[in-house]
């Protein structure tokens, strides 16, 4: 009995220093940004902008990790001075307690290679959401999956919000969730086949047109949302 309590101890006591050394203090954060900072060589302005972009987040009560992950996305992406600034203040317009799911919308557009002003279109489109009634987690987790699949940032404003009209009906969370990832699925599973039929019809490389034009601002098409809102990133 005595060795059984003792191993749940040491089992536990191993489970919470592991927590503690995962999580990321606000001085080793100030520390990373600006050794990524260095390392890219950004301006006395962009790097003051780094480091005060991640202080305010955290001061308007968003974790210091989602904060730093914004960040160090945008450093990364080469995002810099006014264009992150407008990306940390679309997240604090979000209600206080959706911010956190906000920053990790625009962390992970960032990431996949977002522009600055496709991230300030979903996470306003997040707020505007959540707002709504929607879950925020829920809202993140319909965002993130079509992020993920590498669609539009047209196609993903879409699918937010035909998943915020389901909520206002009624339908489950989990079921709007899951009806909002199938119209994604079919949407990118679409853009494949369209894809894989032109360079069927001889559009090799050099012959067509560059998928990457279809997402960037003023060039995709969005299902009609109008300029700036992308088609597939595929």
């Amino acid at each position: 009995m005595f060795k059984q309590l003792l191993t749940a101890v040491v089992t536990g006591s191993i489970l919470m220093f592991g927590l503690t050394a995962l999580a990321l203090t606000m001085d080793e954060a100030k520390m990373n940004i600006d050794k990524q900072a260095t390392e890219k060589k950004l301006g006395a302005k962009d790097h003051s902008q780094a480091v005060g972009t991640l202080q305010g987040l955290v001061d308007k009560g968003i974790p210091v990790e989602h904060a730093y992950a914004v960040v160090e996305a945008s450093i990364n992406q080469g995002v810099k001075g006014k264009d992150l600034a407008a990306i940390a203040k679309s997240i604090e317009a979000v209600g206080p307690t959706a911010r956190k799911d906000a920053a990790s919308v625009a962390a992970n557009a960032l990431q996949h290679k977002y522009s600055a002003r496709e991230t300030v279109q979903m996470t306003n489109t997040f707020g505007k959401t959540v707002t709504t009634g929607a879950p925020a987690d829920k809202t993140s987790q319909v965002m993130t999956a079509g992020i993920s699949k590498g669609l539009g940032s047209g196609r993903i404003l879409v699918a937010a919000n035909s998943f915020s009209g389901e909520i206002r009906s009624g339908t489950a969370p989990d079921k709007a969730v899951e009806n909002a990832t199938r119209a994604m699925d079919k949407e990118s599973t679409m853009q494949h086949d369209h894809t894989m039929s032109h360079e069927h019809m001889g559009n090799g490389p050099g012959m067509g047109h560059d998928p990457g034009m279809e997402h960037g601002p003023g060039m995709g098409s969005g299902m009609g949302m109008g300029p700036g809102m992308g088609g597939s990133r595929r």
